[in-house]
């Protein structure tokens, strides 16, 4: 699945954990780079519909209903990673915490003692490296 359009087809679909678990429908999908596949996806629990929880998807799959994606996240990493409430966005500090929650160097932040840089965007990131996929706005 690298097609925006066949992430697209994807949002109010069920979003399961690497057991399988239900953790909530997809609300929406964002990216790092323009032309890049998703690299995240937005889940509203369906115990707290305000709550939205940003989950990564490295290693995602079509869950075994066929409806749905399966994450290689285990429900308590998602449940305690930053989350935003109704429509707000995450901050800069707040995206940088995203990813190390999830063990994942922000693009820009220093590795092994050296600065890491994407060539596309002149060397560094800023904060508010996440996108909307195709600028789907509320």
């Amino acid at each position: 699945m690298t097609q925006a359009i066949e992430w697209v087809t994807y949002r109010g679909a069920p979003l399961y954990d690497e057991d399988g678990n239900l953790i909530g429908n997809i609300e929406e999908f964002f990216v790092e780079t323009d032309d890049g596949p998703p690299a995240w996806v937005v889940v509203v629990s369906e115990a707290d519909d305000t709550a939205r929880s940003y989950v990564p998807l490295r290693d995602a799959r079509r869950a075994e209903d066929g409806q749905g994606l399966q994450v290689s996240v285990d429900s308590d990493t998602i449940r305690d990673a930053p989350s935003a409430q109704n429509g707000d966005g995450l901050s800069g500090e707040e995206e940088r915490r995203l990813y190390e929650h999830y063990g994942q160097t922000y693009p820009g932040q220093e590795t092994s003692g050296e600065e890491t840089s994407d060539e596309t965007d002149g060397g560094s990131r800023k904060p508010g490296l996440l996108r909307r996929l195709l600028g789907l706005d509320r």
